[in-house]
């Protein structure tokens, strides 16, 4: 059952089926609601106070986003991946987000670095993460991977990472940025990022951003169960920056 305060309060709209849509959201990204969950159209509806036609349509979306599966006969369920499944997005992604990093770093217009030295430094303000809690950046213009993509000045980078694979893969960020330490290493490691980009070193971004998903992936590969369930907390641990 969904824990999120926002899934308790009704809804007064007249664009119902936005808001539910990012109501339940970020309920999913945020962790409320966990990979697998299944979701009842009848409870969802109640505690957002909307019928079931504006609620079946934000569902319908975030399936179109690929945080929400269906399975005949069983209803909708929160997305949720295999480790290996998990592992090989994680090789894909650092890819991209590698060539995002590089083209930032030779496009980005002196707005888009403000806006991410913004970020960055909220983030490092941020109560949870200073105290190592966890890592959620949200959506939008508060993630800055995100932001990383749209200053690359390549749209078809920037639609794969703001498309359906990333939105799940965001989903599992969520679980493992909680890792004890990676919260704080992560935040360096968006920094070191940023700064190569500002100096204009597409060489130095790329390499930075590919070894902060790779240290992503060693996280996965060393605290998520072959048979995927929540990370064994009590030896999971993060793994360093290699000299």
């Amino acid at each position: 059952m969904a824990k999120s305060s926002d899934l308790m309060t009704p809804l007064v709209s007249e664009n119902l089926t936005q808001m539910a849509f990012e109501r339940i959201e970020r309920a999913i990204l945020s962790g409320d609601l966990e990979p697998g969950h299944k979701m009842s159209e009848a409870d969802l509806a109640r505690r957002l106070g909307i019928s079931r036609g504006p609620l079946r349509e934000a569902i319908a979306r975030l399936e179109g986003l690929g945080l929400v599966s269906r399975v005949a006969n069983q209803g909708p369920r929160v997305a949720s991946l295999s480790k290996t499944e998990l592992l090989e997005l994680l090789v894909f992604r650092e890819a991209v987000e590698g060539m995002a990093a590089r083209y930032a770093a030779m496009n980005a217009t002196e707005k888009q670095l403000s806006r991410i030295e913004r970020l960055i430094s909220r983030h490092e303000e941020d109560p949870t993460i200073k105290a190592g809690i966890g890592y959620f950046q949200g959506s939008g213009d508060h993630d800055f991977h995100l932001q990383i993509a749209q200053a690359s000045g390549n749209a078809r980078l920037y639609a794969f990472v703001a498309g359906p694979l990333y939105s799940i893969l965001r989903l599992y960020r969520r679980r493992f940025s909680a890792i004890p330490g990676r919260p704080l290493m992560a935040l360096s490691e968006h920094r070191a990022i940023l700064e190569a980009i500002k100096g204009r070193e597409p060489d130095a971004a790329e390499a930075r951003m590919r070894e902060h998903i790779r240290l992503s992936r060693e996280n996965v590969m060393q605290a998520m169960p072959d048979s995927d369930g929540e990370p064994d907390k009590a030896r999971a641990k993060p793994r360093s920056r290699k000299a």
